[in-house]
């Protein structure tokens, strides 16, 4: 990462009881294995690349039935290393907006990094009746700690984790519509599950919870790949998808980032 902390000595701890207590366990229990498309459960894996060096991402997404729960499980991991550097779980409710527009309405998230061998964990959690989402923080560092409360924005975006951009445009079925069409764009509100501490990773992140943005359709390449862009809190980050119209590539020029799809 951009500012460099060493990763090590590192141990993830499970957060399970975390999200018993909060009403959502058994992920992935009762995937709609009849579905198509962006309920399919999907796994890859990636190489990230960036200034610290290359990493090997795993990512699971899919869909539990039973809870109408859409989950994105991500786990970063030094290349030849079992050890967790990194771990992410994004967890949203499939539903609609003003009815005709279906969406992944933001449920809950943990996120937890290891900074200089020291656990980092940013829990989320929405609060319906005030509009708000609720962000609990465990870190070694007294600034870093407690519960913060973040109302949402007043705003036309859709709201989507960063982590879960693709899945949640595909939902609203923007990415069908903007390939048939050869183009288009989308306005969202970007959630960033890892507050406070992706922000001290990358440089000129936006310092809060949610950021405007859009997310952008730019065509084909010659390899036949379909690139979006996302641009947010002056960033632009490029993503590729395949022909089943999931995540194969993703390009962070500004940070020096790399992910593509291992085969």
């Amino acid at each position: 990462m951009v500012k460099i902390f060493l990763l090590i000595s590192l141990m993830f701890i499970s957060s399970c009881a975390y999200f018993k207590s909060i009403g959502v366990s058994d992920l992935f229990s009762s995937s709609d294995s009849s579905g198509a498309g962006n309920t399919d459960k999907v796994s890859k894996t990636f190489q990230l690349s960036d200034k610290a060096g290359k990493f090997l991402v795993e990512r699971e997404k899919g869909f539990n039935k039973g809870k109408n729960q859409f989950i994105v499980k991500k786990s970063v991991k030094a290349s030849g290393d079992s050890k967790e550097l990194e771990k992410l779980i994004v967890i949203s409710k499939l539903g609609s907006l003003k009815k005709n527009l279906t969406i992944l309405k933001p449920e809950v998230s943990e996120y937890s990094v290891w900074f200089e061998g020291k656990k980092y964990v940013s829990r989320m959690q929405v609060n319906p009746t005030n509009k708000s989402m609720e962000v609990r923080m465990s870190s070694p560092e007294k600034q870093w700690q407690g519960k913060r409360v973040f109302p949402f924005p007043k705003t036309l975006g859709i709201f989507c984790y960063f982590s879960q951009i693709t899945e949640c445009a595909r939902a609203t079925g923007f990415i069908d519509k903007a390939i048939k069409r050869d183009g288009g764009s989308m306005k969202v509100v970007i959630i960033w599950e890892g507050y406070p501490y992706f922000q001290e990773q990358y440089l000129n992140i936006p310092n809060s919870v949610f950021t405007e943005g859009t997310f952008e359709y730019d065509g084909r390449n010659e390899s036949g790949e379909r690139r979006f862009t996302l641009k947010v809190g002056n960033q632009s980050i490029f993503y590729f998808l395949d022909k089943n119209k999931e995540l194969m590539k993703k390009f962070w020029v500004s940070q020096g980032l790399s992910m593509v799809e291992i085969n």
